[in-house]
């Protein structure tokens, strides 16, 4: 084989390889089109009411964090 016959077969693959995904990649874009047309859209629910939480758990739970962040970073901060 010479350079000429290995050149255009490697234009025929390719042509066949990028021509196979182009209409692959078509098809896919035109069904999912359908597809969006013919299901219909459902909406969501509603999100519930928060819950109620009391003041003292969520006061005891930012001093129990801050705790822990003053604590890290002072044994951090120590170390060189």
């Amino acid at each position: 084989m010479d350079i000429e016959q290995l050149l255009f077969q490697s234009l025929e693959l390719l042509g066949l390889g990028m021509g196979s995904v182009f209409i692959i990649l078509s098809l896919l874009i035109i069904i999912i089109n359908l597809i969006a047309k013919l299901v219909p859209q459902i909406e969501p629910a509603p999100a519930p009411a928060p819950a109620a939480i009391s003041s003292s758990t969520n006061t005891e739970h930012i001093a129990a964090i801050q705790s822990a962040v003053h604590q890290y970073r002072r044994d951090h901060q120590a170390k060189p």
